[in-house]
């Protein structure tokens, strides 16, 4: 069963199951489920303050590091050093700001799958795999989504 948009006087026309969940969302999340008629979002455990950020984000690094120079003040340089403020990281080294995004993608549990063989692992490291190996060479990426994965629909 489906309801229409919970907003009182909303023209958007959408509906909605039952079931769903109003949740914080990213603005760039919407804008791609609305291009892609879905997305993947996961929760930020950013933590600052002992208060973890909450907000739902898309897990592709570009939109990682994005969340964090605008939400969390964060800004990008390659060589700078940062720890990890993710809240049940246990990491006591610092990360350089180059691989922020992909520890982080790390923490939501997202792997990718070559689609020929099955193996599993980071996106670099599949697209070397599908690279270097002939078998695999018409294979494609394929996403592995974490288990905290939470689907939007486009209207």
């Amino acid at each position: 069963m489906s309801t229409r948009c919970f907003l009182p006087h909303c023209p958007c026309e959408s509906t909605s199951p039952q079931n769903s969940v109003v949740i914080d969302v990213e603005p760039s999340a919407v804008v791609n489920a609305r291009n892609a008629e879905v997305a993947l979002v996961y929760r930020c455990s950013w933590d600052t303050q002992h208060s973890p950020c909450g907000m739902f984000i898309e897990g592709s690094p570009r939109d990682i590091l994005s969340h964090l120079r605008e939400r969390h003040g964060i800004v990008h340089s390659g060589d700078a050093d940062l720890e990890c403020r993710w809240s049940s990281c246990s990491m006591d080294k610092r990360l350089k700001m180059s691989s922020i995004a992909r520890h982080i993608g790390k923490h939501l549990g997202i792997q990718f799958k070559c689609s020929r063989c099955g193996l599993t692992a980071r996106d670099d490291v599949v697209r070397d795999h599908i690279r270097r190996n002939p078998g695999c060479a018409d294979a494609a990426v394929q996403l592995v989504p974490g288990p905290g994965a939470r689907r939007i629909v486009s209207p």
